[in-house]
């Protein structure tokens, strides 16, 4: 057999062995092989270096004839307070009342002087083997009892029998539904049903397990007070060595609250939907009469302007009349002056003298007037644009409640046609300007514009 000189490092070994020379030579070889090696030279001193160092060492080498303390009352004494540490004898003796002892001793081999150390290594290397083996499943059975503490701290674990009757229940589950496990044993799985749910779950649940095969879904199980909770359940057949089934467990995670948290964000969801409604069905009603006022205001505007056009319209026929009166009489008047005599010329002349103080008060009232005109022109200019400055305000602050009743795109629609009345108002504002630009006199736009 090979060694494995790894298994053996991870060891220990106690050395006991009363000839100086073979205990040195032994100890320096065997120190190649383990990771630690004590040696002791006879059975009193073997006994206190492995009560001082038991959770250290792993293996005992010993002889049997020793002074002081023999190997066997050594072993003895070590077995009260240790009966799993592998033992070797070595030993140039060979009768059945020492093999009878060794026997209840439970020694784990026998070898005899001189000793082989091939032999010796291959015996301890299988020991090694064994402890690695043993050590191994502890770890595992550790990893696994720490698994169990979890899984029945934080879940609900049943177990039953083949025929799905309760053989246990952890400490959680008697917490959450009420019951004590004593009132559960032996009732069948079922029996935690809640009334209302449907019995083809469970038919399910059973059809699967009973085949070998795991089941996972949700279930709604009862409460000793007959109240429920909710569970996320995994049901899993147990098995043994050849594969028959002994039962079933079930690990079950209570999800009642958050279920419950589901169901309040639901009823909280609907009950803003039905706020939201409310408020912009009254922003709608609110918002249709500041749209009927402001539909209004903006006809009664529109009828000023238009007015205001015709009166411009006048204005400026008016002064083009006059224009051309003045113009033509100083065409008369400058033929006149080249056609008539003396006489005639003095009659013109006082007739146009005549005339020019009629074109002076017809002047002073054109300038009226236009001075009146302007000033109207002028007022109503600041006017509408006042109010066209309220109504993009308003325009503003519409746009701003109705921002924030997003839902409603029937007043989104209507707020965007008073908005496009309004730029066709400022249009046409804009327009009239240029209408006045195009005919006004240059004194009058000066007067007007600046």
């Amino acid at each position: 057999m090979s060694i494995d000189k790894n298994l053996l490092k991870r060891l220990t070994l106690l050395y006991v062995e009363d000839d100086d020379t073979i205990r040195s030579e032994l100890t320096d070889l065997l120190g190649n092989f383990f990771k630690k090696v004590f040696s002791s030279k006879d059975g009193k001193e073997g006994l206190r270096t492995f009560l001082e160092n038991e959770d250290e060492i792993n293996i005992i080498l010993t002889d049997i004839n020793m002074p002081v303390l023999n190997g066997i009352e050594m072993i003895r004494k070590i077995r009260g307070v240790n009966e799993k540490v592998p033992i070797i004898f070595a030993t140039a003796y060979s009768d059945n009342e020492f093999l009878a002892e060794a026997i209840k001793l439970k020694v784990r081999e026998y070898i005899v002087k001189p000793i082989d150390i091939r032999n010796l290594l291959s015996l301890m290397n299988e020991i090694a083997s064994n402890l690695y083996q043993e050590f191994l499943l502890k770890q595992q059975q550790d990893e696994l009892a720490k698994y169990k503490e979890i899984l029945d701290s934080n879940n609900i674990v049943i177990k039953t029998d083949v025929h799905l009757n309760i053989t246990y229940v952890n400490e959680l589950f008697c917490q959450i539904s009420g019951f004590q496990k004593d009132e559960l044993l032996g009732k069948e799985f079922k029996y935690l049903k809640y009334p209302d749910v449907a019995n083809d779950i469970y038919t399910n649940l059973y059809a699967r397990v009973l085949n070998n095969k795991s089941w996972q879904g949700k279930l709604k199980n009862i409460k000793k007070d007959g109240t429920f909770y909710n569970t996320d359940a995994y049901v899993i057949p147990t098995l043994d060595d050849t594969g028959e089934m002994t039962g079933v467990i079930s690990i079950q995670k209570d999800i009642t609250e958050e279920l419950n948290k589901k169901r309040e964000i639901q009823l909280a969801l609907m009950r803003e939907k039905s706020d939201i409604y409310i408020r912009s069905k009254e922003g709608s009603l609110e918002q249709n009469l500041v749209i009927n006022d402001l539909k209004n205001r903006l006809e009664a505007t529109q009828l000023e302007l238009d007015q205001a056009i015709k009166n411009l319209d006048k204005y400026i026929y008016s002064n083009e009349k006059y224009r051309l009166e003045n113009k033509n009489l100083k065409t008369e008047i400058g033929l006149y002056k080249k056609n008539s005599n003396t006489s005639i010329a003095f009659k013109l002349s006082k007739e146009s003298s005549d005339l020019r103080l009629e074109v002076k008060k017809l002047k002073e009232k054109l300038t009226s007037l236009e001075q009146n005109d302007e000033k109207r022109f002028v007022q109503l200019k600041i006017n509408y644009e006042e109010k066209i400055t309220e109504l993009e305000e308003k325009i503003a602050e519409l746009t701003e409640q109705l921002d924030s009743v997003q839902s409603d795109d029937v007043l989104l629609q209507k707020l965007e046609y008073w908005k496009d009345k309004a730029k066709e108002e400022t249009q046409r504002l804009e327009n009239l300007e240029k209408q006045i630009i195009a005919f006004a006199d240059k004194n009058l736009l000066t007067k007007i514009f600046g």
